[in-house]
């Protein structure tokens, strides 16, 4: 279970995260807005394997306090 969220499957971690976290995909970007160099994995149903910010739908706004431009 997701620890953010406490509604999807908690499947990624972060290996750059203080702690141990498990977080969905999406809340796993959120938990990351402003920590783009993090490496995070998946967990496949066997083991984690690496996978990207990116590949879990991490869109990077530069400007505007991170957040989309308003224009």
């Amino acid at each position: 279970i997701c620890e953010q969220c406490c509604q999807g499957e908690g499947s990624v971690w972060c290996m750059s995260c203080a702690g141990v976290h498990a977080w969905c995909g999406p809340c796993a970007v959120k938990a990351h807005r402003n920590l783009p160099s993090h490496k995070v994995q998946r967990w496949n149903g066997a083991h984690y394997q690496p996978t990207s910010l990116m590949d879990l739908g991490f869109l990077w706004h530069i400007g505007h306090g991170g957040d989309p431009c308003p224009h």
